[in-house]
Order: C-alpha cells, then sequence, then structure tokens
C-alpha cells in the first residue's frame, strides 16, 4: 500500500476527509442561510488546502503529491491573474475567487484518490 510508503499523502488524505466531513456536516445547520453556509464551506476549503500546501514535503515522492503541488501552484496563478483584474467589483472577484478554490479543493481530494 502506497501509504505506508509516503506518509505525507497520507496526511494529506486525512486531512482532505476531515474538510469534506465538516463541510458535509455544515448541512446540519439548517436554519443557516444558504449563502452562509456557502462561505463557512469555502473557508473550510482554504484551511484544508493551506493544511495541506503545509504537509508537501520538498520534493514529491508520488505522482499524486507532484499533482496536488502543481494544482495548488496553478490555483495560486488563478487568483493571481484574478487580483490583476482590476476591473471586476469586490463580490465578483469574491464570488470567481471562491469558485478557483473549491475547483482546486475537488481536484485535490480527487487526486488524493477520495471519492
Amino acid at each position: 500500500m502506497r501509504d505506508a510508503v509516503d506518509p505525507h499523502l497520507k496526511q494529506m488524505r486525512e486531512m482532505a476527509i476531515a474538510a469534506l466531513e465538516e463541510r458535509r456536516g455544515l448541512v446540519a445547520y439548517s436554519r443557516i442561510e444558504a449563502q452562509e453556509m456557502d462561505q463557512m464551506a469555502r473557508k473550510v476549503e482554504r484551511d484544508a488546502l493551506e493544511q495541506i500546501r503545509a504537509t508537501l514535503p520538498p520534493t514529491a515522492a508520488s505522482t499524486e503529491v507532484a499533482g496536488v503541488r502543481h494544482r495548488l501552484e496553478r490555483m495560486d496563478e488563478q487568483i493571481q491573474e484574478l487580483d490583476a483584474k482590476g476591473e471586476l467589483p469586490e463580490r465578483s472577484r469574491a464570488l470567481e475567487r471562491d469558485d478557483i478554490i473549491w475547483r482546486a479543493f475537488e481536484d485535490v481530494v480527487a487526486l488524493l484518490g477520495i471519492e
């Protein structure tokens, strides 16, 4: 099993699974407005991505870890490109940033082999 060989990959999977469970748990707060629930979910995803980023080893020991590193770098590039667009209203910028983060989180989860 690859997890035994790559403890970073195992730790990243555990972080992603915890974030998925926390995000799913937000649905239990049925009194929360949809927009607030969405904001809370993006915060969970952002925090998880930063935890995963902090776990990345200097060199990738597996293709999964390399894929995660590449996807996080791409997310950073997309956010930088978004920030360079001066003509966007702040609300539109925030929505697009949330979309970038959500997509990156979903991609990282898939790269880690989590369904």
